[in-house]
């Protein structure tokens, strides 16, 4: 036993060999199927600091950044294998993917350009197409689809590109060309039929659309755009039942979409569930109009934005317009606490000079409440207790606020000493 311990010991204490590069990789690769690709990565790089150009190690590496969204490192390593071999598609392929996740489309527009010289593989026409998408060059990227549907009849995504692109230019015919051109292959490709379906609804060939829709919905397609312009179909050939059922199932995936509430309310209108359609177009009604306080937000953010760039006149404006649209109510309610604030002055100052200590004690009470009372209440006051001021209440004229008549000269009977300490009703005339 003591010989068997002296050797356990012996050969602990021996170094040990580090593994060798196919057995790191051989872990790496073990480590990302169990999902652990930071450690598979730390792998990857304990073999790249041994030998640089070991081309699989790096792109394992680039694989396990791109996981972990460490999207610059993907890149240099990506690179350092292109560099390494220029013709290694599989890695140029990648790299070209990751531009395009980034959405460096003009940087993956070279790459694409440069792989399409020398390859003209239905995936190279694929990644050119989508770099010129990204940069919303549609023309060309409509080409580069062109090419593949000619060398590649039977590529559906080229198709469905096709259409859609066609519907956003509104080429309605071009798009129904190309979708029914591949149609001829396959008639049951769902990403084709939608875009083929819809082109035919947006040109108003609505039993057609009612056709390709209503296969889609029996293949299972029950997604927004499926049932919503399968409803705008039946609505427009007056089948006001079944564009309220497939209207109503679209409704559950987009519920504040005011397009989809107008067409579900009008069908309710015209069938049986009239009192929804009524709430549906008061919903449709709330949506499209803007919150008066997003539209006075926005208004003095456009304000400020003129005052910084010295657009003074603009900026003078956009005050007029916000006030006259958004503000005229807190304007005036503004202008009423004003008013009160002026009454109450006015008559303190009164009840002050001739000591009506009651009389103070009754105005008090106007603290609180809206101003429209506020307001009222003053007017009330102001005239009960002018009419406790012998030789005031007959010589008022207009204070020129809406308030009751003021004296024409604030002590009208009084000693000229008491003139000079006698507030002055605002508006009023000044004294002599």
């Amino acid at each position: 036993a003591m010989a068997r311990y002296e050797k356990e010991t012996e050969y602990a204490a021996t170094p040990k060999k580090k593994p060798a590069t196919p057995l790191l990789l051989q872990k790496g690769k073990a480590l990302r199927s169990l999902g652990l690709n930071a450690e598979a990565l730390s792998t990857y790089q304990e073999i790249i600091g041994k030998d640089s150009t070991n081309t699989r190690a790096l792109i394992e590496a680039a694989e396990c950044c791109r996981t972990l969204a460490k999207y610059k490192q993907a890149s240099a390593y990506y690179e350092k294998v292109l560099d390494l071999t220029p013709e290694n598609k599989y890695v140029r392929i990648q790299y070209i993917n990751l531009l395009l996740a980034q959405q460096k489309f003009r940087e993956a527009l070279g790459e694409s350009s440069l792989m399409t010289e020398k390859d003209s593989s239905a995936i190279a026409l694929h990644l050119q197409a989508q770099s010129f998408e990204g940069m919303n060059e549609l023309l060309p990227a409509a080409g580069c689809y062109y090419n593949i549907q000619e060398k590649y009849p039977a590529d559906y995504l080229a198709a469905a590109k096709l259409g859609a692109i066609n519907i956003a230019a509104s080429y309605y015919d071009e798009a129904i060309e190309a979708t029914e051109k591949y149609r001829k292959i396959d008639t049951t490709n769902i990403a084709v039929n939608r875009q083929n379906a819809l082109a035919y609804c947006l040109k108003q060939d609505y039993p057609t659309a009612i056709r390709r829709y209503q296969y889609l919905v029996n293949q299972g397609d029950s997604t927004f755009h499926t049932c919503y312009y399968l409803g705008i179909s039946y609505y427009a050939i007056e089948r006001y039942y079944e564009a309220h059922d497939f209207l109503e199932a679209a409704r559950k995936y987009d519920p504040e979409n005011v397009n989809l509430l107008y067409y579900l309310g009008r069908s309710c209108a015209k069938t049986s569930w009239k009192k929804q359609g009524v709430e549906y177009l008061e919903q449709a009604i709330n949506l499209s109009i803007p919150k008066d306080s997003s539209m006075v937000r926005l208004y003095i953010g456009m304000t400020d934005c003129y005052k910084m760039a010295q657009m003074y006149k603009e900026q003078l404006a956009s005050i007029k317009e916000r006030y006259q649209k958004y503000d005229r109510q807190n304007h005036l309610r503004g202008q009423n606490i004003h008013k009160v604030r002026q009454s109450r002055r006015y008559i303190y100052g009164v009840l002050r000079h001739h000591r009506l200590s009651g009389g103070i004690a009754l105005l008090g009470g106007i603290k609180g409440g809206a101003t429209g009372d506020l307001l009222h209440l003053s007017q009330q006051r102001l005239r009960m207790l002018l009419r406790r001021l012998p030789g005031l209440a007959d010589q008022g004229r207009s204070g020129g606020v809406g308030l009751p008549a003021a004296p024409a000269t604030a002590g009208a009977g009084l000693t000229v000493q008491h003139q000079q300490h006698m507030p002055r009703f605002p508006g009023a005339a000044p004294q002599a």
